[in-house]
């Protein structure tokens, strides 16, 4: 794709704010799929997540933050990167790489004297050619041994990114942990029987996988006296993996659990309502390390809010978020003679109303139908690519799939008009479409006109007339 940012060398380089008086170490711990509202403080039924609870009680949680794409690649590229995954380039899809011009957040740390490391999952999947290691940073077995190759006295930046709660899943293993496949809340954009419910149980066993991960971290920050100077970050990176969900642009796909925790510098036991996009975290570290972060991120810190002491409603300017995707699987759907294209959307999500934009709506949302007879339920349960290949391969899917009649089936694999509004007031689950509704047509034209100007400021090419998600010709 032809270039449309030009980069000058110097923003590889974060500016020098005033020196601080002591520079944070930074821990950050990110899920693989997991989403709001999964946390037991949250009031999720079957659920145990005492880490995630206990940095809620010691620090900040934040009830409206979303990843820019609900799909891995593109969402870890904005959070490193502080940009609209948009203005990325390869960048915006998954299997994708972040091109080598475009800063990211640890090697700016690294650059003004941070040690950085990771393990896991970092960026990915996809390529970190032009880099000379992930652009989350330099593997390490775990964060034990990253501790004892930290030189002393040293600040550092590290990314735990664990694989959980990401599928697949072993069968029964909620249930195996003592969870009760009757006591689970099912959403209604899911239909309700016995395998949707025991595949809930499995990933919120995977969930509570992270949770312990996640502890094992902190207990080791605690046994080198570095708790409280470490600025904790837990969240996740997209959706959990169902129908209607992960590689959406609904909130279920980009709602995530937030929560920060810095010691005696953060006044915890707070909850704040305003909007934040998990890119503000890279100028949000770059700033809490006295940094001023480059000019050329789209995404703004919140180390304002954090310092403020205060709950509820913070900054009043953060009264929205932007979301959007391109392409999720790499072989998901054809459009014509092109094959791997994706489904571009833009969102606007406010307190009140979720406002989507669909580029291509002639196209499958959740991946092409299976071709010809549909397979059974063990090959859907088993194999991502047996069908609409843009939900991951699971007990609900595979229920869902072979029980087409279902009120349910159309709202996950249904073709969707070119605009969607919701009022998440009355539907918060996003079920009603109002975007055809005369009644509030003001209220479409009002936010389209707010969506399309913020794409125009931040350069976002499909204003410009290019594909970011082009595919192959026969």
């Amino acid at each position: 794709m032809k270039s449309i940012l030009i980069f000058s060398s110097a923003l590889l380089l974060a500016v020098p704010a005033a020196p601080a008086a002591a520079r944070p170490n930074i821990l950050y711990l990110l899920a693989d799929d997991w989403a709001w509202p999964h946390a037991s403080c949250l009031g999720e039924p079957g659920i145990r997540t005492p880490v995630f609870d206990r940095l809620v009680g010691e620090g900040v949680m934040f009830r409206n933050a979303h990843v820019t794409a609900p799909s891995c690649s593109p969402s870890r590229a904005a959070m490193l990167t502080g940009q609209w995954h948009w203005r990325l380039e390869q960048g915006a899809n998954l299997h994708g790489f972040i091109p080598a011009r475009f800063p990211v957040y640890p090697d700016l740390l690294e650059q003004a004297g941070y040690f950085i490391g990771l393990t896991g999952k970092g960026y990915g999947p996809g390529s970190n050619q032009g880099r000379a290691h992930n652009a989350a940073g330099p593997d390490f077995k775990d964060f034990g041994a990253f501790l004892a190759a930290r030189p002393k006295n040293q600040p550092f930046c590290f990314w735990l990114g664990s694989h959980f709660p990401h599928r697949p899943y072993v069968a029964g293993d909620g249930e195996k942990h003592g969870m009760d496949p009757s006591k689970v809340a099912v959403p209604p954009y899911l239909p309700d029987n016995a395998a949707v419910r025991r595949d809930i149980c499995d990933y919120f066993q995977a969930v509570q996988n992270f949770d312990q991960q996640a502890g094992e971290a902190i207990a080791a920050l605690e046994k080198a006296g570095e708790l409280d100077n470490t600025l904790i970050v837990m969240t996740g990176d997209n959706g959990w993996p169902f129908p209607r969900c992960k590689a959406t642009c609904y909130a279920t796909g980009t709602h995530q659990p937030l929560v920060v925790r810095w010691g005696a510098r953060v006044k915890g036991g707070r909850t704040v309502d305003d909007f934040v996009s998990l890119a503000d975290l890279a100028p949000t570290f770059l700033e809490a390390a006295g940094l001023v972060p480059p000019p050329d991120m789209t995404a703004h810190s919140f180390l304002n809010v954090l310092l403020s002491g205060k709950s509820g409603r913070v900054e009043p300017s953060r009264d929205h978020v932007l979301t959007g995707m391109e392409r999720h699987a790499m072989d998901a759907r054809t459009d014509g003679d092109l094959h791997g294209v994706g489904y571009p959307m833009r969102t606007i999500l406010t307190a009140d109303f979720q406002y989507i934009r669909n580029f291509h709506a002639t196209r499958w949302p959740a991946g092409d139908p299976p071709p010809g007879v549909v397979p059974g339920f063990d090959a859907l349960a088993r194999n991502t690519r047996a069908g609409y290949a843009d939900v991951d391969a699971g007990l609900a899917k595979a229920w869902l799939v072979t029980h087409p009649d279902d009120r349910a089936f159309p709202q996950a694999f249904a073709k969707r008009p070119d605009r969607e509004l919701y009022d998440l007031r009355k539907d918060p689950y996003e079920l009603h479409n109002l975007a055809a509704d005369p009644a509030h047509a003001a209220t479409a034209e009002a936010l389209d006109a707010r969506l399309m100007a913020e794409l125009k400021a931040t350069a976002d090419p499909r204003l410009a007339g290019l594909e970011l998600d082009r595919g192959k010709k026969d």
